[in-house]
């Protein structure tokens, strides 16, 4: 730094003074005269130390409260300023220009700037004293934090290690404390929770223990911990299936309660089906007295049922169709009073009014029911097809003052088995856990066996005494219906129950077919008497078709619409095939031998079969299905045979 930083130039003074004409000029012989002037006096340089103390030495002893006064008289005093020796002096004198001297007041005032400054450090050093007091204190906590922490570090490096250490244990030991430990929740849940599907899971905790303890039990041994766990295991088990026990037979109980649906325990059984298999496992005998309880239990619930049903049904407004239904029956106003008759009118529908009646009875009450709405089979097939899949209800069955066919009973009652059946065979095949057929089949028939016996005699009381055929076919049609529905809902249990109604059905219906054929024989010998006596009086009357012609069409015609309701193909070999060729057969040699008896006139005979056939082929016409193409082709030939020639 150049002198005029600390020394402001002063022109004038330098022109005045020229620095060879100094009032001061330090020399040797000034310093080595002034050497020993005072020797009590303070080396200069110490005492210029101490005023340019550094920084550093902040709090030293010696510095502190430096006394300026000898400083401030010494530099006073213009011989001490000749007599100046220091090198500080002579360095800092060398650094000035040759050019520039200094006056006494120059040092003077310099002097009292650097005092200034000197007091402004000494001010400064006073309020830094404590930071550097901190700062040292600060450095002194820090060594022993470092150490502290490095103590620390090496700690937890140890801590690692060990956690380490425990990590890769429980890594080996909490599966197996896992698999081993029996929480006490689950022991609560099985003693005191209700029987429900969440209740299930602890069986399979049961099961599940056990397993894992045999695992274990092969591969570490019998160690104590698991000696015990396998005690504590077994009297879970055991009060498991006391408790399974208890439910199941408290479940039995409810079917023996007036008025309890089966539907619903069997539902609440379904819902904890692995009770029964849990039972199985750890007491097998129990499990099959308990299954035998239920099956007999069963047994009784369905007969009891199915009395109570059919004695509602037995209630209905049942026809009663007798021999009056029968072809060619005697009717005195339908014969004319003479036991043969002629239709008076024929339409293409083929009605003709009569009043022949049938009775219906339900207790002391008497229906009438005429013959002619007996042959019109009308929407009697439909039962058969029905998609309305619910039963008549007893209540109503007892109350209602409908009147109903034979079929209507069957259905409902072979209906309401079939429902009951295919949930008691799912039931017994998903709860009791059988795959094998043969014991499901072996079960069934010891829990339906006085059902289907019910079933079978109600079928035979229902057909004992009646002729009304249309009413047998459509019970077998429905016979085979229901089959098929066996097949479909996978329930095969029932099959020879349904082949046994067949097996009593077809008789009765081939049995009704040959009282119509010997009640159409009769026909012959009445007409021989009727023609006999009043042929001359007949006229044209004896060409028109007989009113048993109208009968045989719509029986034949009722016959053949019942093969077109049925699920199944219709052989033809079927008993309903070979009945209506014999029934028609027999017709047509009743009237074959009625047109004998019309005299010697041939073409009187030819119009009167043609007539007659011809009935027949415009109601079979209407008629569509397997059966009813050859009756069709069959008449058709035979009007043909006798079409009357046109007179030339």
């Amino acid at each position: 730094m150049s002198r005029s930083a600390y020394f402001p130039r002063n022109d004038q003074q330098e022109q005045a003074t020229p620095h060879h004409h100094l009032q001061h000029r330090i020399s040797r012989r000034s310093i080595s005269k002034h050497q020993n002037a005072d020797i009590h006096r303070p080396p200069r340089m110490e005492i210029l130390s101490q005023i340019l103390n550094p920084e550093w030495e902040i709090g030293s002893s010696e510095t502190e409260d430096v006394d300026m006064g000898p400083i401030k008289s010494y530099f006073a005093d213009p011989d001490a300023i000749t007599d100046v020796s220091s090198l500080q002096e002579l360095l800092f004198l060398s650094t000035l220009n040759e050019d520039y001297a200094m006056t006494a007041e120059d040092y003077d005032a310099q002097f009292a700037k650097f005092t200034h400054y000197h007091e402004t450090i000494q001010q400064a050093r006073v309020f830094l004293k404590p930071l550097f007091d901190y700062l040292l204190n600060f450095e002194k906590e820090l060594t022993k934090l470092s150490a502290e922490m490095e103590f620390l570090q090496k700690r937890s490096n140890a801590l690692n290690e060990q956690i380490e250490d425990k990590k890769q244990i429980d890594l080996k030991l909490t599966p197996i404390v896992n698999d081993l430990a029996i929480p006490p929740e689950i022991v609560r849940s099985l003693v005191n929770d209700d029987i429900t599907s969440k209740w299930i899971e602890n069986l399979r905790f049961i099961s599940e223990k056990k397993e894992l303890y045999e695992k274990y039990a092969n591969e570490y041994g019998e160690f104590k911990s698991l000696v015990e766990l396998r005690k504590v295991l077994e009297l879970m088990t055991l009060k498991a299936v006391e408790r399974v026990r208890d439910f199941i037979i408290r479940k039995i109980k409810l079917l023996r309660v007036n008025g309890i649906s089966s539907q619903v325990v069997q539902k609440d059984l379904l819902d904890v089906r692995e009770i029964y298999p849990f039972l199985q496992q750890h007491n097998t005998n129990l499990a099959q007295e308990l299954r035998q309880a239920y099956v007999y239990t069963m047994r009784w619930y369905y007969h009891q049922s199915f009395v109570k049903y059919l004695y509602s049904l037995e209630r209905l407004n049942t026809v009663h169709v007798d021999k009056i239904a029968l072809l060619g029956s005697n009717d005195d106003e339908y014969v004319n009073n003479s036991g043969f008759g002629f239709l008076n009118i024929y339409s293409h529908s083929g009605t003709a009014s009569t009043s022949s009646s049938l009775s219906t009875s339900k207790g002391n009450g008497k229906h009438t029911l005429y013959q002619n709405d007996y042959l019109n089979l009308g929407k009697r097939g439909q039962i058969i097809s029905l998609e309305d899949q619910t039963v008549i209800i007893g209540q109503i069955a007892e109350t209602s003052q409908m009147t109903y066919w034979l079929e209507t009973g069957f259905r409902n009652f072979n209906l309401a088995l079939l429902d009951n059946v295919s949930v008691e065979y799912l039931f017994l095949s998903e709860f009791f856990q059988l795959s094998n057929f043969e014991q499901v089949n072996d079960l069934f028939k010891i829990v339906f066996q006085p059902t289907l016996s019910v079933g079978i005699n109600y079928t035979r009381s229902l057909i004992a005494e009646t002729y009304d055929v249309y009413g047998v076919l459509i019970c077998i049609r429905l016979s085979q219906a229901l089959e098929y529905e066996l097949q479909h809902r996978r329930v095969p249990v029932l099959e020879d129950y349904f082949n046994l109604q067949m097996i009593t059905l077809w008789p009765k219906f081939q049995k009704i077919i040959d009282a119509n054929c010997d009640s159409m024989r009769k026909v012959i010998s009445k007409s021989s008497s009727f023609f006999s006596s009043a042929h001359s009086s007949m006229g044209s009357n004896s060409s028109m078709p007989l009113a048993l012609t109208q009968q045989f069409g719509k029986l034949l015609s009722g016959l053949l619409n019942l093969t077109t309701n049925t699920v199944f193909e219709t052989e033809q070999n079927e008993p309903l095939s070979s009945s209506i060729i014999r029934l028609r057969n027999d017709f047509e040699s009743v009237l074959t031998k009625i047109s004998n008896n019309l005299g010697k006139d041939s073409r009187k005979k030819e119009l009167f079969l043609y007539n007659n056939y011809f009935l027949i082929l415009t109601i079979l016409n209407e008629i569509e299905g397997k059966l009813a193409d050859p009756e069709r082709e069959h008449f058709q030939t035979l009007v043909k045979a006798y079409e009357p020639r046109l007179p030339k």
